[in-house]
This record gives structure tokens, C-alpha cells and sequence, in this order.
């Protein structure tokens, strides 16, 4: 009986130091697949050449952890998000610089009429109402709609642990998760444009290639 008693304790205690373990591991992302690029430079491919993104954001992207077929993604809500539209769309320009030596420039994009993500509220009656943020392609046709709830909606868009970041809620802190849509797979299946990622892991760039599906 005794010693049922010490192993019912003994496992009490692992529990209890189980749990601040368990969320110092989760802060970091280390059960989810993806991770967010806060230690990478984000570039453009351009014939081969790494630009620099600006003014998309690193800490705002991320992409699967593992190497074959890695997905892109970025913050849903975030509106420099529609410069991933002016790359799949080839809407820049780019201006060597050698003030970075691992990076070739950066990239200049183009001032167009289209907006390619809108925020919109939808009114459920004279008084309420939700946002949606609406995605558009070229020819102002909407290609995905996105509920700004802030999590995952199922389909695209998915909630993405921050690694070594949290925030506080309710009087306690957890760990920064945001919603991310799939870059890689929205402009697949809606444009028509693949979307690859090159990893220097030595230099710390990710570098985004976009090109024409048929173009593979």
C-alpha cells in the first residue's frame, strides 16, 4: 500500500513539472510543423539573384520545417501580404545594391490599381456586422474569402505558433499564435503560379521563387 501510495506521488509530481515543460516546448513550436522566419532574410529570386523583400515582413512569414515540398505562409491579416501578388504577378522592379554581401539588392514594386486583399465588413443586420478580408486576383475576381477571426478558418488559413514568443491573456501568458494563410497553396490552386522556397541555412536566407505552373 505504501508503495502504491509513493508511485501515486511520485507520478503527481512528474505531472505538475510536466506542465511548465509542456508549455516552455509549445512557446517555442516545437509540436507544430511550421516555423515562423524571424532568424532568416526574406528575399525575391530574381534570375537566380536574392533580393530583399521589403517591405514584406520575415517575422510575419513562415514554412514547414521539413525540406520536401516546403509550403510558404504568411499573416492574414497583415496588408503588406499584397506584395506577395505583385511577385506572382512580376509587379517590380529590382535595385542592385552591394550594401549587403549575401543578398544581391532589393526589390522596387510597382504602384497598381488593383488591391489585392480588402478588408469588408459584412452585415448580418443595421447594426452588426463581421470583417472578412476578401482576396482578389488580377481580374478583380475573389479567389478566397477569409472570416478575420484571428484562427484558423479549416481550410487555408491556420493558427502558427511564434517560436520563443508569447503574450499575455487573462492575467497569464501564452504562447503567440496568429493566423497564417498558405501562401504556396492559395496561388497554386488560384493563379496558377508556383511557389518554392530556397533555404541558405549558413547565410539565413529564405529566398521565395514564383513562376507560371506550366513553367516548371
Amino acid at each position: 500500500m505504501k508503495f502504491r501510495l509513493k508511485i501515486t506521488i511520485f507520478a503527481v509530481i512528474i505531472g505538475i513539472l510536466l506542465i511548465p515543460t509542456y508549455f516552455i516546448l509549445q512557446t517555442y513550436g516545437v509540436f507544430q510543423k511550421e516555423k515562423v522566419l524571424s532568424d532568416y532574410a526574406l528575399a525575391v529570386d530574381v534570375n537566380g539573384k536574392s533580393y530583399e523583400a521589403w517591405p514584406l515582413i520575415n517575422s510575419f512569414a513562415a514554412m514547414d520545417k521539413e525540406e520536401d515540398n516546403r509550403q510558404l505562409y504568411y499573416r492574414v491579416d497583415m496588408n503588406h501580404i499584397q506584395y506577395l501578388f505583385h511577385i506572382a504577378y512580376q509587379e517590380f522592379d529590382v535595385k542592385p545594391s552591394e550594401e549587403n554581401p549575401y543578398l544581391a539588392g532589393k526589390v522596387s514594386y510597382h504602384s497598381t490599381e488593383n488591391e489585392y486583399v480588402k478588408s469588408e465588413k459584412q452585415y448580418t443586420n443595421a447594426k452588426d456586422f463581421t470583417t472578412a478580408l476578401n482576396f482578389y486576383n488580377k481580374d478583380k475576381e475573389v479567389i478566397y474569402t477569409y472570416q478575420n477571426t484571428g484562427k484558423g478558418d479549416g481550410q487555408l488559413v491556420q493558427s502558427i505558433i511564434h517560436q520563443g514568443m508569447s503574450r499575455s491573456s487573462n492575467g497569464g501568458s501564452e504562447a503567440a499564435r496568429d493566423p497564417y494563410i498558405n501562401v504556396t497553396a492559395l496561388f497554386q490552386d488560384k493563379l496558377d503560379i508556383d511557389v518554392k522556397l530556397d533555404v541558405d541555412e549558413e547565410h539565413k536566407v529564405v529566398t521565395i521563387r514564383m513562376n507560371k505552373a506550366e513553367a516548371r
